[in-house]
């Protein structure tokens, strides 16, 4: 979020580059004029549209103008949207469309990935063909056409369409969001008189804080709406992207109700391709010189072999630009980091107890501690730590709190492996060795049981759960004797075979009409459950099997509601999903009529596998419950995610803010937005980094993979400290100020003024 601080500085100086006075602008009416002759320019533009006298007051009271209004909220219902669809994406990936968690993350940076490549080319377009205010209506209606197939196709993914079209729809989205990056915050600066630098500083500020109310706001709702909104049996996608939907269509409506105040510009040309043209001119002169075998004087520089068409000026950014450049190849891996947030993070806080004393807090819902801290701790260093430090003479160069910013990363990363250390100790089934599985046995039998197989020899008390046993993957023959009790003569010998694919539990049971031992192997549950759920296997240990009709048994997990659960004497069912609490139990009686209390009172957590032993004791109506535990719910608390939080926030603080400040100080005065799109290029091969991490799968066990980005995160930031000491600093350029003969960047405009004109100050032709 915190980039964006740095297009707000850049813009200033875009609107300085081309003259040091505002250049002239048309509005829509000027636009019908243009084709009359003898027009005669008025001296200075005058406000499109007039405003009330208790408007005006308002808005100089903020130092604003009626434009810029508009286009502030805008841009909050357009964040609103872009945070809202970015914190429930990667859920809606796992949960709606049944990807993997790898896949999942993939598909979610390259995502992100193309967002920000998309802004370059809504700033060229912008530049070229189309202007600031007809690229944000064009990529607008493309970015609310991009959701509105998204939100529909939700619908039918959740009743069982493939999903093609969310995808069609994501692409569309993020096409239409990068378009608009490029040119919403440039166009609203346009709006704001370049002699008074407050109007700027204020409206950089409400800009600032609109971005980060509405990723806040979104950040908190939409989780909502997603979850606690049920849509075809499931989260409510469909709703939540709807929101977003209409969110954008406000932001496009808000922003055309104001074009009648808005100042607009044509577009302009681009002095990225000279660069990049001088650029190319002086490594082609640069390698002849060097396959002639130096036959003249080598040159200062390697940029001073470009052809002598290029001027000095161009040159010389080009010299400033490359030394600022240097630095940027060690940058993408805290953005592969950083972004994990929305990714990892999430689905981190999805395998975690997000209860929270009476509150259940959303696994998205987490992001927004990112935006919170960040706006609480940003006036913190600026006002309070910067200013302690300086006086000591500590943290007082850019790249150094970059560093700093660096390691922090890679300690946030740390932190997260720890705490899924701690989550795969409780809740993730680790693998056998091949050839190798898992097996429990249940003795339900009245009386004590010798069991014997392969190299195991034990007794089992009745009621007794064994803990489990790693045994091949081959058939095996079980012994099985009553200790003192009789039973009808069975085998001594069952033979059994495991499958390759699932642990089993041996279910042992005794009828209590015929006495007769009988033995069940039914699989137990081998996958994560990442849904709002329990999942519960009953072993109803209940009278006779030989009973003509199956029993009901009556959860009730809160006072509003039960579920009944069918089952038979004797037969362990499958698994099912239940209520979460603490719950009792009713089981029918053998009429099928009445309901037996059962006694005692178990509790399901979520996330947790259980089987539920029903007891009925010999001769007697009493049932009692007994709760064994297959997987172990989420017992780590979500609250161990705070800290990681904290902490990629300071980095935040320390490495992008002053990164931004950096590019800012040492990029030549009208090539900023240049070398803001090569920092945004970082980002995106931050994001492309995850991807190829994610895709390989070398790396299964997510706490390994969060130690090994942590691990290389520390590498990156010794080498990229050691670079720094050979980075030459320079002061700000400020020639721009004082004559530019260039045009700016990527979003530069023209140096030639526009002629203004408008109704009043046309000249009536005879």
């Amino acid at each position: 979020m915190c980039q964006h601080t740095l297009i707000f500085q850049i813009v200033q100086v875009q609107l300085h580059c081309a003259d040091t006075s505002m250049p002239r602008y048309e509005t829509l009416d000027d636009r019908i004029l243009q084709s009359l002759d003898n027009v005669e320019p008025a001296s200075e533009p005058d406000n499109p549209k007039e405003t009330s006298e208790v408007w005006q007051r308002l808005l100089n009271f903020f130092d604003l103008s009626p434009s810029a209004i508009f286009i502030l909220i805008s841009e909050f219902f357009e964040k609103l949207a872009y945070f809202g669809l970015r914190a429930i994406l990667v859920l809606y990936f796992t949960d709606a469309l049944q990807l993997s968690e790898n896949k999942a993350t993939s598909i979610y940076h390259v995502l992100i990935f193309l967002s920000t490549t998309f802004t370059i080319l809504g700033a060229f377009i912008s530049d070229f063909c189309c202007g600031r205010y007809r690229s944000i209506l064009i990529f607008s209606i493309l970015y609310l056409v991009g959701d509105i197939v998204l939100s529909t196709t939700a619908i039918l993914v959740l009743i069982g369409d493939s999903g093609v079209g969310s995808y069609i729809g994501l692409f569309i989205f993020t096409l239409g969001s990068g378009g608009m990056k490029s040119n919403v915050l440039p166009f609203g600066a346009d709006q704001i008189d370049a002699k008074e630098e407050k109007r700027y500083r204020m409206y950089f500020s409400f800009f600032y804080f609109s971005m980060n109310l509405a990723s806040f706001i979104a950040g908190i709702s939409i989780p909502v709406l997603r979850e606690d909104v049920q849509c075809f049996s499931s989260d409510c996608y469909p709703l939540a992207f709807g929101v977003t939907s209409i969110a954008i269509f406000v932001a496009l409506v808000v922003f055309v109700l104001g074009t009648s105040w808005y100042k607009i510009y044509p577009p302009t040309g681009n002095l990225f391709c000279k660069v990049v043209c001088a650029t190319g001119s002086a490594l082609k002169n640069k390698m002849k010189w060097m396959m002639n075998k130096k036959a003249t004087k080598a040159k200062e520089h390697w940029l001073d072999w470009a052809d002598s068409g290029y001027k000095q000026e161009i040159i010389n950014n080009a010299k400033r630009l490359c030394n600022l450049l240097a630095l940027y190849p060690l940058l993408p891996m805290y953005w592969a980091l950083y972004e994990q947030q929305g990714s990892r993070w999430t689905l981190q806080a999805q395998e975690m107890d997000r209860n929270v004393g009476s509150i259940k807090v959303k696994p998205d819902q987490l992001q927004s501690l990112n935006v919170f801290f960040v706006l609480f701790l940003l006036p913190l260093f600026d006002g309070v730590i910067y200013p302690l430090f300086e006086k000591i003479n500590v943290l007082i160069q850019p790249v150094t709190k970059m560093s700093i910013g660096l390691v922090a990363a890679g300690f946030a990363f740390f932190i997260a492996g720890m705490v899924q250390l701690q989550i795969q100790r409780w809740q993730i089934i680790l693998p056998q060795p091949e050839g190798v599985t898992e097996l429990k046995i249940f003795n339900g039998a009245l009386c004590k049981l010798k069991v014997d197989f392969l190299e195991n020899h034990f007794v089992m008390d009745e009621q007794m759960l064994s803990p489990s046993y790693s045994i091949p993957i081959d058939p095996y023959t079980l012994h099985i004797t009553p200790v003192n009790c009789s039973v009808p003569p069975m085998s001594e010998s069952i033979n059994f075979t495991m499958d390759t694919q699932n642990k089993s539990t041996l279910f042992i049971a005794q009828d209590l009409k015929t006495r007769e031992l009988t033995v069940t192997q039914v699989p137990d549950n081998i996958v994560k459950i990442m849904d709002n759920s329990a999942l519960l296997r009953i072993f109803p240990l209940l009278g006779t099997g030989l009973s003509s009709h199956n029993r009901i048994v009556k959860l009730m997990c809160n006072p509003d509601s039960s579920e009944d659960l069918e089952v038979r004497p004797l037969v362990p069912s499958a698994y099912k999903p239940v209520q979460l609490g603490r719950c009792s139990f009713e089981v029918s009686g053998d009429n099928g009529l009445s309901f037996i209390p059962v006694e005692g009172e178990v509790e399901l957590k979520e996330g947790g596998a259980y089987t539920i032993i029903l007891h009925q004791a010999n001769n007697t109506e009493a049932v009692t419950v007994s709760l064994h535990i297959d997987s172990w719910p989420k017992t780590v608390s979500v609250l161990w995610q705070v800290p990681q939080y904290l902490v990629i926030s300071i980095s935040e603080i320390l490495f992008v803010v002053t990164g931004m400040h950096l590019t800012y100080t040492q990029a030549p005065f009208c090539m900023r937005s240049v070398a803001m799109a090569a920092w945004l290029v970082t980002k995106g091969v931050g994001n492309l980094i995850v991807v190829i991490v994610a895709e390989s799968t070398l790396i299964e066990n997510q706490a390994v993979e969060f130690f090994v980005f942590a691990a290389l995160m520390g590498l990156i930031s010794l080498i990229f400290f050691v670079t720094t000491r050979l980075h030459k600093y320079h002061p700000i350029d400020t020639s721009g100020e004082k004559e530019v003969n260039e045009s700016n960047g990527l979003n530069s405009e023209l140096n030639t003024p526009l002629p203004y004109s408008s109704i009043k100050n046309r000249t009536h032709l005879n």
